[in-house]
């Protein structure tokens, strides 16, 4: 389940049910059985109910795509037919109640519950909810999941069957979650570890940063003291007839709404929706709304956190009441002005941060909360810890937005990026998935608003747009600091003082002066050269993909797809990615993705981003194993200029001195983050170990940061972008014959690049050897700790099948941790099983799994791992757990291979090397035919002779609270 919302600021929530239900409780029993049998007799007449609710005061054109009701009891519902991913269904239950509707002693409950109604059913025993989706293809944490808010809570699943058996069986199990959850007192001990876990896991500073923001912001709201996943003590207290008392109060038919998208007939799903929630009866009278409170006055306006390690970082806030408000026209002009007036003023921000300000970075944001405020937040990071300066500079910005209107031309360049994003909605709205339409329901009826068809949308905005005059923002930017504010909160690493009087000083500052204003268009970039020559044509007829190869050298691989209308994704793939580098001293790569944030020839990135005003592109760059990766997203009509702007992004790169010393200093501000929990730590070391120690998986060090030069960046990059053939890899909505003559005048149009080839020896990279032990520190919560346990393998292309049954063990070992570890010892939040090995690489391969957990129950994990590893090598599986694992990879495979980001993956490659194509073909048979036994040999084969190496991050503050592997802190031998 995904983990509560942290933030300090609340997500976009909604208390929107106001009915009650005044039966007395003795009649319920014959009320249900009256309710059923009219069900049971009439289930399409039953479904009919309220159809307007969800549009209801608005006058904003309904999407006639949805068909909406409300059954008897009050259950609301929304249905849509959507035929991708096809075969699918996307099913959500809202339960209008949250962190919100707890009292004092119910902190962290509604979660609580959240977790309690998979534990078992009237129905369905404990577990029998996941295992029948994952028996269905439904993968547990991406397909099925659900998470609690402050005034909601969502229970999702992404079915991959859409026959009427699997869909009823589906909302059997949903709507007895709803109204029969057992919280049998057995199970609700171990799954209170379980949350317990989710609770430890979050890292301290954020913790700590967010509870002093609540109460500071939203000081007499109940929101300030409701952090969602509750405290240690209301946890521990929560009792099985607690927690149920909190289920029967607010789990209620007419405070649930019912979403189902996809590839299913509406009247279908209209009657499945009747015949499993229809009889569903609320328990006693309906509860009173919670009293949200008001916002009040606060004894000091400012507040200081220190924390060891953090950067200098101040966030600012303005907090109006919460108004309810149709989702109007009128509203949607108020919103698209306020939209217009944050875009303004955060480029002017960026724009000063390039510059060379105090600060790293700052902005505006901020949102209406429902029920909750209405707000507006500054934040900055300052540099060095110059946050004082950093502040007055920031504000500076913010008093000459207010002192003056925008000019007519800022206000054009944002709304004509608006256009952009609006015509690609209209485009790519007959390939929008269930997935999307289910979620933006959900979002729509948890902001109070409504959701209109894309071509609605984008004649609202070219209605609004002549009205958005610089008048108009000037009111809305005033807005935004209006209320109560302005607070200010200082997340320092040492303890600061004066921050009132920064927050003083801030207010006088000067108006700062505005950047003028310039035009750039293509003809402001070089010429590339005459056009290139293609020489040769392939077909790769059965995954309709074409190999088009040209004179000088380059090559594009290439396939149309209908998965996103309107969509296309360009990747210029070169030279020898990290397989080149050094494997004995750290580079500068880990800023490779600096490359993507800098201008090009003469144009700075300001003016790049002029150039891109309302176009379909964009720019981005990567380090991949064996290719450097230059990558962008257009449409067919922007295909030929996103192409121009890549090859010219090779051919004359730019070298920012303010950028690069922007990226370094914001490495070095954050550094000492990667120390701050468990899980921050394991994150940064855990590649460098499980690669052996080679320097290219190695985190860089702070020193190495410090000295660091935007001359020695120049000179690593600046050969590695020139070296190495291109290969263009291109998937989406457009034609060959159109690409082919885009790539002519540009990436076949530069000249010849030599080749690039890695040393034979930068290949020869291992995993960890066996018995190998290392244990790292963090200096957060002394509660935390992150083990992970795992089996050297193999990679390369030669054995395919066998790497594939090691990924499918490793699904089966995390499905068993998760029964052992978390289900019943409740020692963890969410234990992961891998399997993965790299195309590149042949000696490299791992197999096993990790868990944050604390740190006296890493025993019990490495226990439970190596145990569940060694049965899997000496019994082949049962075909009903093979079932769970294996299915739910199925048809994440099948979902994958109909999107774009999938063939991007998998295409790279293919112009220089067949067996990558042959990878591709036989991906999905083998995982169709893979058995219980294959796998069972691979782990026998491969993994039960060698021994486990291990990694263990322990917190600093209790360094011997757990028996853990025997290294020094710090390091790995």
């Amino acid at each position: 389940m995904d983990p509560p919302h942290k933030g300090a600021f609340p997500p976009r929530s909604s208390v929107r049910s106001r009915a009650r239900d005044t039966r007395p409780i003795v009649l319920k029993l014959i009320h249900r059985f009256l309710l059923a049998l009219l069900i049971l007799l009439s289930a399409p007449a039953a479904a009919a109910g309220d159809t307007g609710w969800f549009y209801r005061g608005s006058d904003i054109a309904p999407d006639p795509a949805w068909t909406f009701g409300t059954l008897p009891n009050g259950v609301r519902y929304a249905v849509r037919r959507n035929a991708l991913p096809q075969g699918q269904v996307s099913i959500r239950l809202r339960i209008d109640a949250g962190s919100l509707h707890e009292t004092d002693q119910e902190r962290g409950w509604a979660h609580f519950v959240e977790h309690m109604v998979f534990r078992g059913t009237a129905g369905f025993k404990d577990g029998e909810a996941r295992q029948t989706w994952q028996r269905l293809g439904a993968n547990f944490g991406s397909d099925t999941n659900a998470t609690t808010q402050p005034t909601q809570t969502v229970y999702q699943l992404d079915l991959p069957k859409n026959d009427e058996a699997s869909l009823d069986l589906s909302l059997r199990v949903l709507a007895e979650m709803a109204d029969k959850a057992l919280f049998d007192p057995a199970l609700v001990e171990p799954e209170r570890g379980v949350v317990l876990s989710e609770y430890g896991r979050r890292p301290e500073i954020s913790v700590k940063l967010g509870e002093q923001t609540r109460q500071l912001f939203f000081g007499g709201l109940k929101f300030a003291d409701r952090d969602t996943i509750g405290t240690e003590s209301t946890l521990k207290a929560a009792t099985a007839a607690g927690l149920k008392a909190f289920y029967e109060r607010w789990y209620r038919p007419e405070r649930a709404t019912l979403i189902l998208v996809g590839d299913a007939d509406p009247k279908l799903l209209e009657t499945l929706v009747a015949r499993h929630f229809g009889g569903w009866t609320g328990t006693g009278p309906a509860p009173a709304e919670p009293d949200i409170g008001m916002i009040r006055e606060v004894p000091e306006r400012t507040a200081a956190l220190a924390y060891p390690g953090s950067p200098y970082f101040a966030t600012v806030s303005w907090v109006r009441p919460y108004r309810q408000l149709p989702h109007t026209k009128a509203r949607e002009q108020d919103e698209l002005a306020e939209a217009l007036a944050k875009r303004i003023v955060n480029r002017r921000l960026e724009g000063k941060a390039r510059d060379g300000a105090d600060f790293l970075n700052a902005q505006i944001g901020g949102d209406r909360s429902t029920d909750i405020a209405d707000y507006t937040q500054l934040s900055v990071m300052a540099k060095e810890g110059r946050w004082r300066e950093a502040l007055s500079e920031a504000w500076a910005i913010l008093a000459d937005a207010r002192r003056a209107p925008p000019s007519r031309s800022e206000i054009e360049r944002e709304l004509e990026n608006l256009r952009s994003a609006s015509r690609s909605s209209v485009e790519g709205e007959p390939t929008r998935r269930s997935q999307q339409w289910a979620q933006a329901l959900v979002t729509a009826i948890d902001g109070d608003s409504v959701i209109s068809s894309a071509p609605t949308t984008n004649a609202l905005l070219e209605e609004l747009a002549p009205s958005m005059t610089p008048e108009r923002i000037a009111a809305a930017i005033d807005g935004l600091f209006a209320g109560v504010g302005p607070r200010m909160l200082l997340l320092s690493p040492e303890p600061a003082s004066g921050v009132a009087d920064a927050l003083a000083a801030a207010e006088k500052a000067a108006p700062a002066e505005r950047r003028g204003e310039r035009k750039v268009t293509m003809a402001d970039l070089p010429a590339l050269g005459r056009p290139g020559r293609e020489v040769s044509r392939e077909q790769i007829a059965d995954l309709g993909v074409t190999i088009v190869r040209f004179a000088n050298g380059s090559s594009l691989v290439f396939k149309k797809t209908d998965f996103e209308k309107g969509r296309v994704s360009v990747n210029l793939r070169f030279g020898t990615g990290l397989s080149g580098l050094p494997s004995d001293r750290k580079t500068l790569a880990w800023m490779g993705g600096l490359i993507g944030s800098t201008g090009v020839a003469d144009l700075d990135l300001d003016a790049l981003e002029r150039l891109l005003t309302g176009r379909r592109m964009t720019i981005g760059f990567a380090v991949g194993e064996d290719a450097f990766e230059l990558s962008g997203t257009t449409n067919a009509a922007d295909l030929g200029d996103q192409l121009r702007l890549l090859a010219t992004k090779l051919a004359f790169p730019r070298w920012d001195q303010a950028l690069f010393d922007r990226y370094k200093t914001s490495a070095l501000e954050n550094y000492q983050l990667s120390f701050s929990s468990a899980s921050a730590r394991a994150g940064r070391e855990f590649a460098g170990f499980d690669h052996s120690g080679d320097a290219r998986w190695r985190p860089v060090e702070r020193e190495e940061i410090a000295r660091a030069t935007h001359e020695d960046f120049r000179r690593l990059f600046a050969p590695l972008l020139a070296a190495g053939p291109i290969e263009a890899v291109v998937v989406g909505d457009v034609d060959l014959d159109a690409t082919v003559a885009a790539m002519l005048k540009t990436v076949a149009a530069l000249p010849k690049r030599p080749e690039a080839k890695p040393a034979p020896a930068l290949l020869a990279v291992r995993p960890p050897r066996a018995a190998e032990k290392a244990r790292f520190d963090h200096q957060g919560d002394a509660a935390q700790a992150y083990a992970a346990i795992g089996w050297s393998t193999f990679g390369g292309t030669d054995r395919m099948r066998e790497r594939r049954a090691l990924a499918v063990a490793g699904n089966i070992i995390e499905t068993r941790l998760f029964d052992r570890l978390r289900e019943a010892e409740g020692a963890t939040y969410s234990p992961s099983g891998f399997g993965t090995s790299s195309d590149t690489f042949r000696d490299w391969g791992v197999l096993g799994a990790g868990a944050e957990i604390r740190p006296e129950r890493v025993d019990l994990f490495f226990r439970l791992a190596g145990e569940i590893v060694a049965d899997l090598a000496a019994n082949p599986v049962g075909a009903d757990e093979f079932d769970q694992a294996i299915k739910p990879m199925l048809s994440g495979v099948d979902r994958q291979m109909k999107t774009n980001g999938y063939w991007m993956s998998a295409m790279e490659g293919w112009s220089s090397d067949r067996r990558l194509v042959d990878k591709t073909r036989t991906l999905l048979p083998d995982l169709q035919a893979m058995t219980p036994e294959e796998v069972r040999a691979a782990i026998r084969k491969y993994v039960a002779d060698e021994g486990a190496w291990s990694l263990v991050v322990l917190p600093a503050r209790a360094a011997g609270a757990a028996a853990a592997p025997a290294a020094p802190a710090g390091s790995a031998r």
